[in-house]
């Protein structure tokens, strides 16, 4: 099983954003160019739980193939921490479900969760850290479709084998044509920390989201130069902001997924996590 690694690009490879949507390259390839989840691999030789993480995670990218699985990149007071995205837009047959991923990790989970299975979700998310790898996968998340927004919504539970539990809502807007839109249900919300903004960072889709512990927003389909921007501001893991800096322009042709959790505060809102996302 080959781990997950610093890989080159290649040429038919493809550019989704985190709803595993395609979207046009930000420039042309040039030679050397590396996919997209070098970030993450990155990310992995920064913790003592990194080799294990990698195994696991290449393990996940043989069964599901590659570029079929979200990955995100979690920094909160220095400290990393992972979450994978599993996509079944047709939901039919699940062949890539929750039972499919406790086969693929049969070691990891701590209880059956493949229940969930039947119900209509669009996507399940597992997250990982050095706790998982010791007490296994007690629990995935469940998104669900909603109303709101201007492109789409969602909605997520947890799910642990016995109960569903309500967890957070998404609503997609264009970031440039639906700001109006954006600002007015941004009102409903805490305000943002600064110098956070819809638009500030160039992405082509804003998300706000209410969660059950926070509140947050995401920019989506962002450059990687403005991505490096945003790790600066959000006071991203330091070792990752210095690995982005030095391949930004092997990164150059992708757009990456951002995020940011955040509680209410005086007279600006209260940082509380921030995320990259990408795909492998």
């Amino acid at each position: 099983m080959t781990p997950l690694i610093r890989a080159i690009r290649q040429p038919d490879d493809p550019f989704r954003d985190f709803c595993q949507w395609d979207y046009d390259p930000v420039t042309a390839s040039p030679p050397g160019t590396l996919q997209q989840a070098a970030f993450l691999a990155h990310s992995l030789d920064l913790t003592p739980e990194g080799a294990r993480l990698a195994e696991i995670f290449g393990r996940i990218r043989q069964t599901w193939q590659p570029f079929k699985t979200v990955w995100g990149v979690k920094s909160m007071a220095g400290q990393l921490t992972w979450e994978l995205y599993f996509y079944d837009y047709d939901r039919a047959e699940r062949r890539c479900g929750i039972a499919a991923l406790q086969d693929c990790l049969p070691d990891l989970f701590a209880t059956d969760l493949s229940k969930a299975d039947a119900l209509p979700w669009f996507m399940f998310s597992v997250e990982f850290d050095a706790a998982t790898l010791v007490s296994g996968i007690g629990s995935v998340d469940l998104y669900f479709e909603a109303e709101g927004g201007t492109i789409s919504a969602g909605q997520s539970e947890i799910w642990d084998g016995t109960r569903r539990v309500a967890k957070n809502d998404y609503r997609f807007y264009q970031s440039a044509a639906n700001r109006t839109q954006i600002e007015q249900d941004l009102r409903d919300m805490p305000t943002l920390p600064a110098p956070l903004c819809p638009g500030r960072y160039g992405e082509e889709v804003f998300v706000i989201s209410r969660k059950s512990h926070s509140s947050a927003v995401y920019f989506s389909r962002v450059a990687t130069k403005d991505t490096l921007r945003f790790a600066r501001e959000t006071g991203f893991h330091p070792g990752l902001i210095d690995a982005l800096a030095k391949d930004a322009e092997l990164l150059a042709p992708y757009r990456f997924d951002l995020g940011v959790d955040y509680l209410a505060g005086t007279p600006q809102g209260l940082l509380r996590r921030s995320a990259i996302y990408g795909i492998f």
